[in-house]
């Protein structure tokens, strides 16, 4: 009985243990599989940012772990989840680790995983501070320098400057250049600055401008009195100055225009137009005038103070004449006041065109040849007037009138007869035309009574011709009668001596015809000159000679011919 409780004692026991240990096994959670992870990701991140999570299957993982890292310290894990975070920004850069990877484990994983990270080449941009010295007072526009970049930085801004409004920069290149030139003065801004930003930059860069002092130029005002009327020329005085190298003196306005000019390297001024240094029209006279090394520019005012004296004076005279005069014509006298007056031509448009009588200022014709309306209509000649003390100038302007000439483009056709009884207002003038006229007489075995010779009767003979009935179709009558030619249409056939006085001016009135597109006609020509019922006469303009033709038996050119009256 004992052996059997003894018996029962174990079995429990056993029992007991059986049911305890069974109990342990089911506290342990089961094995689970982990997930390799393969992420592509820009370089560059933030500390923090997930990169990822580990997968796993058949059940859940506990207490993840990083076992092995490279780069070491790049990646975090959350134990937990199995989270992956950037741990070091700065190793995730795709030039030095385009590849990042690590071994994770967990603790009730039968497996051991890779995690592998490609990084994703970026446009990264860096930049360094620019520092530069240059000379105080720089132009506007000078380069200062470029700011230095890696990568492909573009949109260059300044934020912020020193003094406000000095700088430029180029937004596409970088390059920095003086806004504000006033602003770059050593003794007011010895070092300017400014704050850059790049667009894909981290970190703006600071720009440090040094100033270099020069010495700097300076010039004083200039003041001189003269006496009024000085000479052409005349020294005024020098802008003093004080700096070093080579300086460069200009006028950059001046009371009244054009009054005074400066010497660009000494700085002595003088005297261009004597006629504004007049005390009853510019009492004072005052220029700005700047003076610069090349690098520094200042400047200084000249005044001129003008002193009244007795003088001469000289008006710009008027004079008209009409054109070809002959040598030794009066053409005017220059109006002048003052004693012991002496007058000289100091220029003169055309040169050599006229002569001065240097006691009475009467101006005179000296090239007869210059005195042509259609080269030279407006005359020019500059008077200097002096009574030995005090000098002055004035303008004789000469004006021509046209008048009518021989070869003359005028009235329809080509001058060829002024006469002489007119005054130069009546003459007569030859067709210029593109086509030929010719054809015969016409009306042969008729007295038309046609037989004026003489200048002025080619008209009437041509009236005579057509009022007996012989215009006749294809004669030189019938064309020339009704011809209506260059806006006139009263054209007639010259009489013998208009044929004559034609071939005498042949030359000119050839050069004329062809410059005005008409086309030149030669030896025998028709005139409106009756010989008898059956001839008429005819002048040969490439010999001169006269002759005559039967009316109807031969075809010559014909010149038409009208009258002019200048009113």
């Amino acid at each position: 009985m004992i052996k059997q409780i003894q018996n029962l004692k174990i079995y429990l026991a056993l029992v007991l243990l059986i049911a305890v240990g069974c109990n342990k096994d089911d506290d342990q959670p089961s094995s689970v599989n982990l997930q390799n992870l393969e992420v592509s990701m820009d370089e560059n991140p933030s500390n923090g940012e997930t990169v990822g999570t580990i997968q796993t299957t058949e059940g859940a993982a506990i207490n993840f772990s990083i076992s092995s890292q490279s780069p070491s310290g790049a990646l975090s894990i959350d134990s937990a989840s199995g989270e992956l975070t950037v741990a070091n920004a700065s190793l995730f850069d795709f030039e030095t680790n385009p590849t990042i990877t690590a071994i994770v484990t967990a603790d009730n994983a039968e497996n051991s995983v890779t995690v592998t990270i490609t990084l994703n080449n970026t446009n990264e941009v860096t930049a360094q501070n620019l520092a530069v010295t240059i000379d105080e007072n720089p132009t506007i526009g000078q380069v200062l320098g470029s700011i230095q970049t890696m990568g492909n930085a573009s949109v260059f801004t300044i934020t912020a400057q020193s003094p406000a409004g000095a700088m430029d920069i180029d937004s596409a290149t970088g390059e920095l250049t003086v806004a504000d030139a006033a602003a770059f003065n050593f003794e007011t801004n010895p070092t300017l600055t400014a704050t850059v930003t790049i667009e894909d930059a981290q970190n703006p860069v600071t720009v440090t401008v040094t100033l270099t002092d020069v010495l700097e130029i300076t010039a004083q005002d200039f003041t001189v009195a003269v006496d009024e009327n000085p000479t052409d020329g005349q020294v005024l005085g020098t802008v003093q100055t004080n700096g070093n190298g080579t300086l460069d003196f200009s006028i950059t306005s001046q009371t009244p225009t054009g009054a005074m000019a400066i010497n660009a390297t000494t700085g002595e001024l003088t005297v261009i137009d004597p006629n504004l240094f007049d005390f009853e029209t510019n009492p004072v006279i005052t220029a700005e005038i700047s003076v610069t090394d090349g690098v520094e520019t200042t400047s200084s005012t000249a005044t001129v103070n003008v002193n009244d004296v007795d003088e001469v004076s000289a008006q710009n005279t008027d004079m008209n004449i009409d054109e070809n005069p002959s040598n030794g014509d009066v053409i005017g006298t220059l109006q002048a006041s003052g004693s012991n007056l002496t007058y000289t031509i100091t220029f003169q448009n055309p040169a050599g065109a006229f002569a001065i009588n240097q006691s009475t200022g009467e101006l005179s014709v000296a090239d007869e040849t210059l005195f042509d309306f259609e080269t030279n209509p407006n005359m020019l000649a500059t008077i200097s007037v002096s009574n030995g003390i005090q000098m002055v100038s004035a303008n004789a302007m000469v004006s021509l009138n046209d008048v009518n000439e021989v070869g003359e483009y005028k009235y329809g056709g080509v001058i060829f007869w002024i006469d002489p009884a007119s005054n130069n207002s009546e003459g007569l003038v030859v067709a210029v035309s593109n086509q030929f006229y010719s054809g015969t007489w016409g009306c042969t075995g008729t007295v038309t009574g046609a037989t004026g010779t003489a200048i002025g009767t080619g008209s009437s003979n041509t009236a005579a011709i057509v009022s007996s009935g012989c215009g006749t179709s294809g004669s030189v009558i019938e064309q020339i009668a009704n011809l209506d030619l260059n806006g006139y249409d009263d054209w007639f056939l010259p009489s013998e001596d208009e044929l004559t006085e034609i071939y005498t001016n042949i030359s000119i009135v050839n050069t004329t015809t062809t410059a005005n597109g008409g086309q030149l006609t030669y030896q025998f020509h028709w005139s409106s000159t009756e010989i008898n019922t059956t001839a008429a006469r005819l002048v040969n303009l490439t010999t001169g000679v006269v002759g005559g033709s039967g009316k109807d038996g031969n075809i010559y050119f014909a010149k038409p011919v009208r009258a002019w009256t200048d009113f």
